[in-house]
Order: structure tokens, then sequence, then C-alpha cells
């Protein structure tokens, strides 16, 4: 007789594919289905997150708790509960994590794997934050953090026992056929009217304040007199929109600047660009950076989070410290102005990718983890 699959029922707050939905659908399409048996849960629209797993034969429930009232998710999640009886919830991102450990205190013989996917910082998330994760981690079976820095916060801020909690580095799919690049670059190069002397410096990241889409843009400025052939393209969309847009037309590179909006092709995009640049202020491990990397880009980054643990300085990649434009500026004109290195620089990225971040390396960590959940 067969041993009975172990069923993991995955709970995270959003379904908009973004950083860590990519993550979790790498998981779902590698998890060894000969020992576990997956599902998906999340608590707020649009589903796209859902429907991709579908694809993936992953059953999936929105609770839609933005949409519908309260009572009326919560009800939905007890019945899902009741009809999959999972062994381990693995929640990520805060609200998952507080709804994982409510359902554990309830129900006690299921294990819950919690984590964030960012860096606590008490700029970043504030004391409350570090205090309710104190009150009821006891809760968590284990806590994973995805950096060495992240643990190190976790450790010393939030103050969590160093026994529960786990490091899984981010791991992404690297299937993209070589072959087909300068077809890709040439395909998005068309669509957005980009001509081949244009330098693209892109960037893949919601637009919040703290990814700093302002600094690149005003890095462009600097450097429009220099580099007339610079463009910039933004691919994402949020509350930051309408600002960075005027935020373009002040500093006089608006004609300069395309917005790509949110786009489900996201890594198709990738390839139509010479440099990627990410110059946020907090970050965990950037699943944008590390699949601009894949693509075989040559990046631009700040100095934070686990991100120097994915970047190796000045053969991978340039990183600047937080905040700096002068640094960026310094950075952006480098690449800008020598072909060979932002070859040289993007194929030792796509090699680091390679060997220490894949998809299959992370889910082999994940599958451990639930195994001593069970076993703990």
């Amino acid at each position: 007789m067969e041993p009975r699959k172990i069923r993991v029922l995955m709970l995270t707050t959003d379904s908009e594919i973004c950083g860590t939905e990519r993550i979790i659908l790498s998981l779902l399409r590698h998890i060894d289905r000969s020992r576990f048996e997956p599902s998906l849960v999340t608590l707020f629209g649009p589903g796209d997150l859902i429907d991709a797993a579908k694809e993936w034969g992953v059953p999936g429930v929105n609770l839609k708790l933005r949409e519908e009232s309260l009572w009326k998710g919560l009800a939905a999640w007890r019945r899902l509960l009741r009809e999959f009886q999972p062994d381990v919830i693995q929640s990520l991102l805060i609200h998952s994590n507080l709804l994982g450990r409510l359902t554990v205190l309830f129900r006690r013989k299921i294990k819950l794997l919690s984590g964030i996917s960012t860096v606590y910082t008490v700029e970043g998330y504030g004391r409350l934050y570090a205090w309710i994760e104190r009150l009821t981690h006891p809760l968590d079976t284990l806590y994973v953090v995805n950096s060495e820095l992240g643990l190190d916060k976790v450790l010393h801020l939030i103050r969590l026992p160093g026994k529960k909690i786990a490091l899984v580095h981010n791991g992404i799919e690297t299937t993209v056929d070589e072959g087909d690049s300068e077809k890709l670059r040439c395909e998005v190069r068309r669509e957005f009217g980009l001509a081949e002397n244009h330098l693209v410096a892109g960037i893949v990241a919601q637009m919040r304040p703290a990814k700093r889409h302002d600094l690149l843009i005003q890095a462009a400025a600097r450097l429009k007199m220099r580099f007339p052939e610079l463009r910039l393209l933004f691919v994402g969309q949020g509350e930051m929109e309408s600002a960075l847009r005027d935020l373009a037309e002040k500093e006089g590179v608006a004609e300069e600047t395309i917005f790509a909006g949110y786009r489900h092709d996201a890594r198709r995009i990738l390839y139509g660009m010479d440099i990627f640049a990410l110059p946020s202020d907090v970050e965990g491990e950037p699943v944008s950076l590390m699949e601009a990397m894949d693509a075989g880009l040559p990046v631009i980054t700040a100095r934070t989070g686990g991100i120097p643990e994915i970047v190796e300085e000045g053969k991978s990649g340039l990183i600047f410290t937080p905040k700096d434009l002068d640094g960026l500026e310094i950075a952006l004109a480098e690449l800008l102005n020598d072909g060979d290195r932002r070859r040289r620089i993007g194929q030792a990225a796509k090699n680091r990718i390679r060997e220490a971040f894949s998809a299959e390396r992370m889910t082999a960590q994940f599958e451990d983890l639930y195994q001593r959940c069970m076993q703990s």
C-alpha cells in the first residue's frame, strides 16, 4: 500500500501575479506529485494566480475578502479546510500568516509553514508588526526567510527563535530557449517603437514608493545629453504611476520613457532591454531581478535586502547605495558607455542564476521542510 500523500495548502494574500506569486507557481509546477498533493488559496482578487495554478492541475479558491464580506470569505475558508483536510499550510505574506495562525490555533493537527518574502526593517514594517510576529509565532511549525539578511533581522529585530527559522533562497524557472532571444528582442522593440540603436534601461516592478522608479527617471534626465539614445521602459502598475508620469514630464524625459503597464508577459519584455535597473529601498530576493539576470541582462541595483547574496558586485551586476542618485547615475553611465562590458556582465548574471537559484533547487528545499513539519 502506497503512503498517503502530504496535503499542502498554499495560502497567499493576493492573486495578481508579481514576484511572490511567480515563486508560488514555480513551486506548484515542480512539486513532486507522487509525494505531495498541493492546493491554493488567495485572500484577495483578481484571481490571476488561481487561474494560472489550474493550468498546472492545482485546484484553487479566491476568498475575495475585499469584494465580499469577511464572514462569507471565512466561511469559504472553513469549507475548504473541511474538504481538503491539509496536513501543512504554507502561508506567504503578512495577512496570510495571521489567517494561518488563527487556523492552527483551533486545528492543532495542521502544521504551519509561514514567512515573509522581504527583509524586515522597523522603517518598512513598523514596531507593531514585530510585536504581532513575536506574539503569534508559537503557532508556527517553521518560519521561512529567503535571505541571510532576512534571517538576521528575524532573529534580532523580531526575535523569533532560531530553531524555528529556515532559509530557502528564491528560485526561478530557467527554461527560456536561448535560441529565441534575438527574435524576442526584435519583437519587443517593434512593439514599443524602439529602434535598434536605442539603449533601453528597464524595470519590472509595482509602482510603489519603495521601488524608487523616480531615481531612474532623474538619472536618465541627467544623462540625456550624453546618451540621447537612452530610453526607459517601465513594466508594472501601481499607486505611483501618475506621479511618475508627471516627474518624467518635469525632468524632460517623458518622450524617452515608456509606461507599459501590468503585463502577463513581463519576462518576455526583458529581452527587449539592454540594462535592468532596480533602485529599490526595500527588497528581499526580488524575482524580477533574478529573471532579468537569467535573460542575460546586466543589472544595476541598490544594496538592500538579499540582493548582495544574488548579485556578485562588479561581476554579475553593479550595486550602489540605496537612495544614492549619484551612484545610480555613475553605474548607468558605465554600462551605457561599454557594450562589451554589458555583454560580459549579462553572461555572468545568467550563469549565476542558473547555477545557484533554480526553481528545482528551491522546490526540493521546500519539500524537505514539508517533511520536517510532519515529523515535528
